[in-house]
């Protein structure tokens, strides 16, 4: 009895903290809905799209902003990161985010179409920089459409510049990380394999959550120097955990996910280092579902393979 006790508290306990969790991280389209729907209520809330300003116009929440993902991660034409492991330096970010109309006091609604990624790059984006009302529009537009909004269509109507403020003691280097520290946990990932046979035993992992063509080599993006992998990575491409059947960003029930991960020993005492082509995407999708089942030391690589296959000193695998 008393086992099965601690075992119901314990359930409950995990239960409690993955609720808690979602209800900081993502925001339902009822939920979502209010403050749509009540502008004077609530002045301070921008819908921000982390879909492609191509896409932009074809279909939007109404009055919302777009900050395409990928151009959320600033690098030059050789993939060098200027202000690493920071998306944007400083100053830069600032101007970006306050002239969409927000402020350090807004509420960002970040929303896609409704797989995920694109919206999980805007709201890391603005973790990084300190700002932490943000919440990730749980299933986007499809979400959106189907509690009855109807979307908008045509060129993002600009919003009134706001003054924005980053306190560099506010930025949090917690959750970001440069090619230097993931050079640092590929290399004990590999040692650790050499020296007891199995990479689950390492302290760290490595997530690549890009497609198999782009792991193998097979495609590279962006006129990228190199094709491949960082050694010592595991794959996890994000579709695997994307709730496509009823247009979830996230699955409601995320045991699944859970249960794959640690088979891979992708495990909450681990230091777990996520990335995909420039970070702010597929990369970020995984910090936000590791961070809804509780891990606790989760890191976007910014640089991500933009960065790593332009560097010829960095190794790689295919």
């Amino acid at each position: 009895m008393k086992k099965l006790l601690a075992l119901l508290g314990a359930s409950l306990l995990i239960s409690t903290a993955l609720f808690a969790a979602k209800s900081d991280i993502l925001i339902s389209a009822k939920e979502a809905k209010i403050y749509l729907d009540n502008p004077n209520k609530y002045p301070n809330v921008v819908f921000v799209s982390g879909d492609s300003e191509d896409s932009f116009p074809t279909g939007h929440i109404p009055g919302s902003v777009v900050m395409g993902a990928h151009h959320l991660h600033h690098s030059d034409i050789t993939g060098h990161m200027h202000c690493a492991p920071l998306y944007q330096c400083i100053k830069d970010a600032e101007h970006h985010i306050g002239e969409k109309g927000i402020d350090n006091n807004t509420l960002v609604i970040a929303y896609d179409d409704f797989r995920g990624p694109n919206a999980t790059g805007v709201y890391h984006f603005f973790k990084v920089y300190g700002h932490d009302n943000v919440k990730i529009l749980n299933g986007g537009r499809a979400a959106m459409e189907a509690a009855g909004v109807k979307m908008e269509k045509g060129p993002e109507k600009k919003r009134k510049a706001k003054h924005y403020h980053i306190n560099p003691k506010h930025v949090d280097y917690s959750i970001v990380a440069d090619k230097y520290e993931v050079l640092k946990a590929s290399n004990d990932i590999t040692e650790t394999v050499e020296k007891k046979g199995d990479k689950r035993k390492s302290k760290y992992v490595i997530i690549d959550a890009r497609a198999m063509n782009e792991i193998i080599g097979d495609r590279k993006l962006d006129n990228v120097a190199r094709g491949g992998h960082i050694p010592g990575a595991s794959f996890i491409e994000w579709k695997q955990v994307t709730d496509f059947k009823n247009k979830l960003s996230f699955p409601n029930d995320l045991s699944e996910v859970r249960n794959k991960l640690e088979k891979l020993g992708i495990t909450k005492d681990k230091t777990v280092y996520a990335y995909c082509h420039v970070g702010t995407g597929r990369g970020s999708y995984f910090y936000a579902v590791l961070k809804l089942l509780g891990y606790k030391h989760v890191k976007v690589y910014t640089g991500s393979w933009d960065e790593w296959g332009n560097d010829q000193n960095l190794p790689i695998r295919k």
